[in-house]
């Protein structure tokens, strides 16, 4: 088992005289810290190291497409929020109309009602007067004649 360790030892002291010959005593010291601190290997400090490297390019090399597209997604959401107002608008001019045109159709009603009032009366007092008339029988026939070719019968 000593036998393993100091070889295990030994490998590790290896890598790191490599990794220190390649990147520097500075460099070797600040993977070493941010190992400790992040708790895993060198190895996997670096790959964390290169993580965040690749990421800050990614940012870098698309950064500005993405305010682009930040911009015009705002421009798009402004124009809806201009379209919405306008919709808006428009329904209520319609409902203001449509609150017209029941008020017209009511005075239209009450008009119509006015009238069949006044044909109800002048009905009424024709019918007074045929009735009073010597010539009732004839005007009635010819009433009841014309009736039936209104109505399509004659």
């Amino acid at each position: 088992m000593k036998g393993q360790m100091s070889k295990s030892s030994l490998g590790s002291r290896s890598t790191k005289n490599v990794v220190h010959a390649r990147i520097g005593a500075e460099s070797c010291e600040v993977l070493e810290e941010l190992a400790k601190r992040q708790g895993v290997s060198h190895t996997q400090a670096l790959r964390n190291l290169l993580d965040d490297a690749r990421e800050h390019m990614a940012e870098d090399a698309f950064g500005s497409r993405l305010d682009a597209l930040a911009r015009t997604l705002a421009g798009v959401i402004e124009q809806q929020a201009r379209h919405a107002t306008r919709i808006e608008a428009m329904v209520a001019i319609l409902r203001k109309v449509e609150e017209g045109q029941v008020d017209r159709e009511g005075q239209i009603l009450q008009t119509l009602a006015g009238v069949l009032a006044l044909h109800q009366l002048t009905y009424a007092h024709l019918l007074g007067i045929v009735e009073s008339s010597p010539r009732a029988a004839e005007i009635t026939t010819s009433a009841q004649a014309k009736i039936r070719i209104l109505q399509g019968e004659g």
